[in-house]
């Protein structure tokens, strides 16, 4: 087949400056990141921490957090820092004293936190830093999140989106591109791929061997 229908709804137009293998890269990512952002509320002058932020929804909420005019604290592997302080972020390694390397940094703790890692530590440590568990989303443990009193989107949650959180993410999508186009959100392309690679590719992705980034199947 060539064509397929697809509700207008779900569609968003690429601008002619954005090519087609950044508008693939950024579909999913931005409209996750942005709905979260926007659902958890982040406003100018606030400080926001992103686990996982070096993978591609937290690349993306790491540019939408900094363009509503937060100060961003995302956690990676010591080997993904440069990539996060590129994208204007301060950087701090996960693991063993995560609260306590947050804390140097923001004394008072952090306004909001958008988990895209999903661990018990995440998780905990991202609770002894803010003042209300509702300031914490994940979009990864969403079956626990009731438990920990926070806000789940995807990742196994049993509450579905609400018609405003699915229309950010339609937003999310058309913002991106828009900045995209402009040089001002850069989408990270770890490598192209062809179609009939898709199995390796799928392999990458799941035995952990995959590049940083994301990977584009080209027909």
């Amino acid at each position: 087949a060539t064509h397929t229908r697809v509700p207008a709804s779900g569609l968003t137009r690429k601008p002619a400056a954005l090519s087609w293998v950044q508008a693939a890269g950024l579909g999913i990512p931005a409209g996750t990141a942005y709905q979260g952002l926007r659902s958890l509320g982040v406003e100018s002058g606030m400080t926001v921490l992103v686990h996982a932020a070096s993978g591609a929804v937290g690349q993306a909420a790491v540019q939408f957090a900094r363009a509503m005019g937060a100060r961003v604290i995302g956690t990676a592997s010591s080997g993904n820092h440069d990539r996060l302080r590129q994208l204007g972020a301060i950087p701090v390694t996960y693991g063993d004293g995560l609260a306590e390397r947050v804390r140097a940094i923001a004394p008072d703790g952090v306004d909001r936190v958008f988990d895209g890692a999903g661990t018990d530590e995440a998780i905990e440590d991202s609770l002894q830093l803010v003042r209300d568990p509702q300031h914490i989303g994940t979009i990864v443990r969403g079956a626990d999140a009731a438990g920990w009193g926070i806000k789940a989107w995807s990742g196994g949650s049993p509450v579905p989106l609400s018609e405003q959180e699915v229309a950010w993410r339609a937003e999310g999508v058309r913002v991106a591109a828009e900045r995209a186009a402009r040089g001002e959100f850069d989408v990270e392309i770890a490598r192209t791929m062809s179609l009939d690679q898709a199995v390796e590719a799928q392999r990458m992705l799941e035995d952990g061997t995959a590049p940083r980034g994301k990977i584009v199947l080209l027909p």
